[in-house]
């Protein structure tokens, strides 16, 4: 029997297909891409199961669903705009909206709506059924005062502090105006904006719009007009720093506060320090009332807007980045030399002693007052134990008339470090300390007359935090890390340091301490033999972070000493101190500032071309001490730059150290996509510094066609190609018969 003419054009098909397949180098195969789907599975399902016990924040929901599943093909089209696009008043037209937020997820309907209000830079429609229930003349008139409010307030104020609502998106209906839609919202949602609006696709109205229930309070459309403006400059914005900034939106327009606080903040914030800043609550096991994280990202936001500015705001909402990275992003780019970490502890600060009458107005709010929770600690000595903290959230004791001198020791957690505020008044008024600690915890407080002291905590990272995750879309929700602490707090008597010698040899990283004399408050020189240890401390003095702490030796003709190499610090400036403590005797010396730097200068690299297309790069650092130079070739990171002849970086490539020639190699290069002259450089990165070598010599590379990479695997291939065999060749045997 033939094979029909049908089955031979198929088998030939399927042949041709296979061809394409193996010769294809775009197509790539991954063998383990869906290792761990379970468990992204099982993190999403717990996700969707939050929302539902939360049906308030359709916004943020909406957001998500739309990162997590990225734009489809029809929302990636170009938008064909209209060159002139206005709607007028009385216009009637079909809307997209949701029909019910206890549906997740949730179901997009049509409802029609007319406009009855319209202004400069608003159309308020109002959906027909809240006409016929309200009738016209009643639901003109909301319509109009929703009009006036924003033309009056919202917009010019929002815009002011958060930008343009075109941002980087662009407008996508070719009208500058936004859609207000007036509705009946269910679930007790006040209010939403829903991204897909910003595109083509199914469910988009394709305008910048906002939703608000018809019965609502103005401070809502405040909010989601914020929201608006930052999802079309960050689409991916943290939900704490965007809540946080629609918050704000209320405060700036005088919407829904009383004393400047929204009763997010006096109600549930102020009585739940401990709460993380970074992330998102819900009602989960153990959990807190989700209420708590808007009152906490408002406080932080507004402490932010009025010790930067306005522009600090506006600059964080156009950041591309994200979360802590973006906060810092703006306030350094406008010249403010401060990070993450030390706005923060200067924030939990001010939370709780409320003073701007010194340290530049840092530690206090101008414009606010909040009462926050504290614990009581009146007796001393003092021992609490298993205190919880968590990741950027606040632990604070209040110290109340506690003795002059005392030293405070506390459990530093297992993971990350423990950043620290010590706040001491007396009739001068405050003085404040803050540090992060990501060592054992040893803190003097000490004053004259001091009448209150706070001790404020919160688990840190000891650099600018992110969430810890490989995805933080989905794990931004939750409580974050937390650990159980033992603060313990001792009076005692001072230790003066009396004497000492230093010295650093900045050539060699040799550091010494000599001649350290010690006495007690009686005059009594403090030995080996007098139960108290003697350390030198060095604090990082760019972040607050103490960097490390190392014991002191005694000698009895010498005094205390130490030499050490500061060979393996890091780069950076650091303040030194002396400390002494015992059971009931403590004392601090600040010796002053000393900067560690490293020598490291990259070799020129060397081009070694194997043909037209094909070359190795070869490179050197000449001279460094980093660590020892075994810990530098492991653990630097090495790469080379290749420009084309206009300085343009076209390709970059690791390299690889090569400890038999003592020199960084990269793989064979090829460029067989490329033509023209090129040059290379290689860069260097090593503890926390970057270092870029010379340009290499120019040289020529003959490409012109894309040379074959990422191929699909071999053994789908091999597998492809058998199937292949297997149905071709009965097919072609029953032919010749």
């Amino acid at each position: 029997m033939k094979a029909s003419p049908r089955k031979i054009v198929g088998s030939i098909a399927i042949l041709m297909f296979s061809f394409v397949l193996i010769m294809n180098p775009n197509l790539t195969y991954a063998s383990s891409q869906n290792i761990s789907v379970d468990s992204d599975n099982d993190r999403i399902k717990n996700i969707h199961d939050m929302f539902r016990d939360d049906l308030t924040n359709p916004t943020q929901i909406l957001k998500y669903q739309l990162l997590l599943d990225g734009l489809d093909e029809t929302q990636t089209q170009p938008i064909v705009k209209q060159t002139v696009k206005q709607d007028v008043l009385d216009d009637v037209r079909d809307f997209y909206i949701i029909n019910s937020f206890y549906d997740e997820p949730y179901v997009y309907v049509q409802r029609t709506a007319k406009m009855l209000a319209i202004g400069d830079h608003c159309y308020v429609y109002v959906l027909n059924s809240l006409i016929d229930s309200q009738g016209l003349s009643g639901a003109t008139l909301v319509a109009e005062n929703w009009r006036n409010e924003f033309e009056n307030k919202i917009y010019p104020n929002d815009i002011l502090y958060f930008g343009n609502p075109d941002g980087n998106l662009g407008d996508i209906d070719g009208d500058y105006n936004v859609t207000i839609l007036l509705a009946s919202l269910d679930a007790g949602v006040a209010g939403y904006f829903d991204p897909n609006n910003e595109y083509p696709g199914p469910n988009s109205n394709q305008r910048e719009m906002v939703y608000v229930d018809y019965f609502t309070t103005y401070g809502v459309l405040a909010h989601e007009f914020q929201h608006l403006i930052h999802y079309n400059y960050d689409t991916a914005e943290f939900w704490w720093l965007d809540e946080g900034c629609a918050e704000l939106a209320k405060y700036l327009n005088g919407y829904d506060t009383t004393n400047n606080l929204t009763s997010f903040a006096s109600s549930y914030f102020a009585t739940n320090p401990d709460d993380s800043l970074l992330y998102w609550n819900y009602n989960e096991a153990g959990g807190k009332n989700v209420r708590i994280d808007y009152g906490g990202a408002y406080m932080f936001v507004f402490y932010m807007a009025e010790k930067y500015g306005n522009a600090a705001i506006k600059d964080m909402v156009a950041s591309t980045s994200v979360g802590p990275v973006s906060v810092e992003t703006a306030l350094q780019g406008l010249g403010h030399s401060i990070d993450f970490n030390d706005l923060y502890l200067n924030w939990i600060t001010a939370l709780y002693i409320d003073d701007p009458s010194f340290g530049g107005g840092l530690y206090g709010y101008e414009n606010l007052d909040i009462s926050m929770s504290y614990n009581l600690v009146s007796t001393f000595p003092a021992s609490l134990t298993d205190r919880l903290n968590r990741f950027y959230g606040i632990y604070a004791l209040k110290l109340d008339s506690p003795p002059d001198v005392q030293m405070l020791e506390i459990t530093p957690p297992s993971s990350y470090s423990l950043g620290i505020s010590i706040a001491v008044h007396n009739a001068s008024g405050w003085t404040v300390k803050t540090s992060v600690h990501s060592t054992d915890i040893l803190e003097f407080i000490e004053g004259t007359l001091v009448d209150t002291v706070y001790v404020i905590t919160s688990i840190m990272t000891s650099s600018t935090p992110t969430i810890p995750s490989n995805s933080p879309i989905t794990d931004q929700f939750g409580l974050g890390y937390s650990d159980s602490l033992d603060y313990t707090m001792v009076p005692g008597s001072p230790i003066n340091i009396d004497s000492y010698l230093m010295d650093y040899q900045t050539s060699t990283w040799d550091f010494s301490l000599a001649d350290v004399y010690i006495e007690d408050e009686n005059g009594t020189e403090i030995t080996d033999g007098s139960g108290v240890d003697v350390y030198v401390q060095f604090k990082e003095t760019a972040t607050s972070t103490v960097y490390t702490s190392i014991e002191l030796n005694y000698l009895a003709i010498s005094f205390w000493y130490v030499d050490i190499s500061l060979q393996s610090f890091d780069e950076a400036e650091y303040s030194i101190s002396i400390i002494a403590s015992g059971s009931s005797q403590y004392g601090r010396e600040d010796l002053g500032l000393l900067n560690v730097e490293h020598v490291l200068i990259v070799d020129k690299p060397t081009i070694s071309k194997d043909d037209e297309i094909s070359f190795h790069v070869y490179g050197n650092a000449s001279y460094t001490q980093l660590d020892g130079w075994p810990a530098f070739t492991a653990y630097a990171e090495v790469r080379v730059i290749i420009y084309d002849d206009e300085g343009t970086v076209v390709e970059t490539y690791d390299l690889y150290y090569i400890s038999s020639a003592n020199r960084w190699e990269s793989v064979l290069i090829e460029m067989g996509d490329h033509y023209g002259e090129f040059y290379a450089a290689v860069r260097i990165s090593y503890s926390g510094r970057t270092v870029l070598s010379s340009n290499s010599d120019i040289f020529m590379i003959e490409g012109s066609t894309p040379s074959p990479t990422n191929r699909i695997s071999s053994p789908f291939l091999y597998g492809a190609l058998i199937l292949v065999i297997v149905l071709v060749i009965p097919i072609l045997r029953r032919k010749t018969k």
